[in-house]
């Protein structure tokens, strides 16, 4: 299937690639009964779409700022392993229309954002979600109280959670 030397791990993230493999066998599962367009927020190395993309068959859309991986490396993975994903530029700036997407994830992304500029980037990544469409974030513990009152002030309610490894997975819906 993959192997992990392939891919190099993300400062951004904090997380190892075993790690990385942990959380992309979780978010494969989940996203197996998902149909439609599906967007993985700040993707960095691709190491989760391209599991996802060739254990489910699924295309998964990847947005990043490249900053802390090499792009044409990235390319060269999800070639290698002809994974159906596909790459775009715009953290700040999602280049897609508004309701583009049926479901949304992202890891390891938020913890590092000051409030202002969660609240922010949490504008943008909603904003292409679909009314119906729902968000995955799988970030660390300590931080699920920030995440929950930003959802929530949002008019978000939590469709699902768990806790594995000191990560929360938690999957909101629109109210």
């Amino acid at each position: 299937m993959i192997n992990e030397n392939d891919f190099h791990p993300i400062l951004r993230m904090g997380i190892t690639v075993d790690e990385e493999i942990f959380i992309a066998k979780k978010i494969s599962k989940i996203l197996s009964e998902i149909q439609g367009k599906i967007l993985d927020y700040a993707c960095g190395n691709c190491l989760i779409p391209i599991y996802i993309s060739i254990t489910n068959n699924k295309e998964i859309y990847c947005i990043d700022d490249w900053k802390y991986v090499n792009r044409k490396e990235v390319e060269g993975l999800i070639s290698k392993y002809t994974a159906k994903v596909k790459l775009f530029d715009g953290l700040d700036k999602i280049p897609f229309s508004d309701k583009y997407f049926d479901f949304i994830y992202s890891v390891m992304y938020f913890y590092n954002l000051k409030r202002d500029k969660l609240k922010e980037t949490l504008n943008e990544v909603l904003r292409v979600l679909k009314d119906n469409g729902k968000i995955l974030i799988v970030d660390m513990i300590m931080i699920r109280g920030k995440i929950k009152k930003e959802m929530e002030e949002r008019k978000y309610s939590l469709d699902h959670y768990e806790e594995a490894n000191g990560l929360f997975f938690s999957i909101w819906k629109k109210l």
